[in-house]
């Protein structure tokens, strides 16, 4: 059988099992073990304990989800795992700043019959921020345990919806039994986009800008009636239920921010012209165009993060006979993206204190996006606070967690080099004193043919000589291997591939295929019971090995996917 009609069966089988509430893929230990004691000493590691220190030799305590003393000759409790992290480096975990982080996506609202367009119901045109991130949370999504592997002990995670899709929630990025064990602090911020409801008020960027205050003006006079009323209700109406209304009084109160979505210029700057006319905190995320608005951003005051979303480096046609349209279009674009990467940079020198968010960008990215922000002028220093104090600070949680310190939650990555080099690896993270051990991957060095030289020319492919030609892959399903042929091929200066089969079935078209820094991810989209199912490939090239791992969020499954390069694939 063809190995994707076999994956095809597998995962309209898991479908089934996810609709009657199985468990049966989801892991509390990667080892496969159980933990025997709450109570960890780290010894002899390297350890950052915040942006700008370094302490060598260091050892961290941990227990029952503290750290409890930080330093050189340190005591260690007679009931600790020690734990010999020569070589290593021990950071404070990561901070996500906004994403979807474990929140599955609702059906769209139905279109009511006899919808009076004008005045359409609440929640088709997404106005519902009175609802909150934790009713759309699905502890067992592989989002979280993806998150946490590349560093991330919290994420701030926010709904799924349209203009006002209700309250954001700081997640511990652990695996639990119940929604209580990972919910740090409900309803931190309302989450607010610019997005608008399909043929129905408010539909466009005017009607949402107009939408808003309207809604913002109602709420702070309902706050007064409720005020009124409470004190003295003698005589007075009763104020209304409105849920909406309520939603908005912590934000008049300035007790909650703002969080807006707001990719590109325009966005940032709507959303400032609102915190600017009715006065509210804001926060902006999401930005990928910040080299616009810097000052605009410095002047509202904002907690600001930066998409870890970067976009690939144009590509040069390297065609001599290219005309001087496409010759200024590729220049206009290489300018475009040094503006983009160098946007961190630019707010570091600007002072602005920024995060970053992870929406949208997949785990295996995040790493090379910070790298590529440093290469482009960001300080480690700068890169570092903004994936730890920075959020910290701007989420009120410092005094728990953002660096490594006695007293604060156990949030811990541990790297077998300083994180930000290339060859660096996280070999265990603790989340809240629980510790995850991931597997560390040998670098293996490419062995040179006498042939070679130091000063030969390219191979054929460039970059990406490592990724094209013929690969046999094995998807490991769970009871069984399933292997077939993976083509890679450069056509018009951009990556195309197909997973083949021999027995005749149509060819399964790879997407979104990027190839960086060794590091290789495609998607596919394939018919699982009559439902279209994305699954994210991601993984690392060495040699002529792939060795990844393959994601279906829509059933918070992954499974192991390897790659040996044919011999005449080249």
């Amino acid at each position: 059988m063809n190995p994707v009609r076999k994956f095809r069966l597998y995962l309209a089988l898991t479908l089934s099992l996810v609709m009657f509430g199985s468990n049966v893929y989801a892991q509390s230990d990667p080892t496969g073990t159980s933990a025997v004691t709450r109570t960890f000493a780290i010894t002899n590691a390297t350890l950052i304990a915040k942006p700008g220190s370094e302490l060598k030799e260091a050892t961290v305590v941990v227990k029952n989800g503290l750290i409890v003393n930080v330093g050189k000759n340190v005591t260690i409790p007679e009931d600790a795992e020690v734990i010999d992290a020569t070589g290593l480096y021990i950071y404070p975990a990561f901070i996500d700043g906004m994403s979807n982080t474990g929140a599955k996506r609702p059906d769209n609202p139905q279109r009511p019959q006899n919808l009076f367009t004008p005045d359409p119901p609440n929640d088709y045109a997404g106005i519902t921020p009175e609802n909150s991130v934790v009713s759309q949370i699905d502890i067992n999504s592989n989002t979280i345990s993806n998150l946490r592997k590349v560093g991330f002990g919290i994420s701030h995670a926010v709904p799924y919806g349209r203009m006002l899709p209700g309250s954001g929630s700081l997640l511990i990025l652990n695996d639990a039994e119940h929604m209580d064990d990972i919910l740090m602090a409900k309803d931190i911020s309302l989450y607010s986009q610019f997005v608008g409801a399909p043929g129905a008020y408010p539909g466009n960027v005017l009607g949402i800008m107009a939408k808003f205050r309207n809604l913002y003006r109602n709420a702070e006079l309902h706050k007064k009636h409720v005020e009124l009323y409470a004190q003295n209700p003698s005589g007075m109406e009763r104020p209304t239920n409105d849920r909406v209304s309520y939603a908005f009084h912590p934000v008049i109160a300035k007790d909650k921010a703002i969080m807006f979505d707001a990719d590109d210029m325009l966005d940032v700057r709507r959303a400032i012209r609102l915190k600017n006319d009715l006065g509210f905190n804001i926060m902006v995320a999401g930005v990928k165009q910040g080299f616009y608005v810097i000052e605009d951003l410095k002047a509202a005051n904002a907690d600001v993060f930066l998409s870890l979303d970067l976009p690939n480096k144009p590509k040069d046609s390297k065609d001599d006979d290219k005309s001087e349209e496409v010759s200024r279009l590729e220049e206009r674009r290489m300018e475009f993206y040094n503006m983009y990467v160098a946007q961190a940079a630019d707010m570091e020198k600007a002072g602005i204190p920024f995060g970053f968010s992870a929406r949208g960008a997949s785990a295996g990215k995040i790493k090379t996006s910070v790298i590529t922000y440093i290469e482009n002028g960001l300080s480690e220093d700068a890169a570092l606070a903004a994936l730890t104090t920075n959020p910290a600070s701007a989420f009120g949680i410092s005094d728990i967690v953002g660096t490594v310190e006695s007293g604060k939650m156990a949030n811990l990555l541990v790297s077998t080099a300083p994180y930000f080099t290339k060859d660096s690896q996280i070999k265990m993270m603790f989340v809240d004193g629980d510790k995850h051990v991931y597997e560390v991957k040998e670098k293996k060095a490419r062995k040179k043919s006498d042939s070679e030289s130091t000063d030969e020319a390219p191979a054929a492919g460039g970059p990406f000589a490592a990724v094209l030609g013929t690969w046999s892959y094995t998807f490991e399903v769970p009871g069984q291997e399933q292997t077939g042929k993976m083509i890679i091929k450069m056509e018009n200066g951009e990556l195309s591939g197909v997973l083949t089969s021999t027995d005749g079935s149509p060819d399964e078209n790879m997407n979104n295929i990027n190839y960086r820094d060794g590091e290789l991810t495609f998607s596919m989209s394939i018919d699982a019971g009559g439902q279209s199912v994305e699954i994210v490939v991601e993984g690392v090239i060495e040699g002529k090995e792939f060795d990844a791992e393959a994601s279906v969020a829509a059933f918070n499954v992954s499974f192991p996917l390897k790659a040996v390069k044919d011999e005449d694939g080249k």
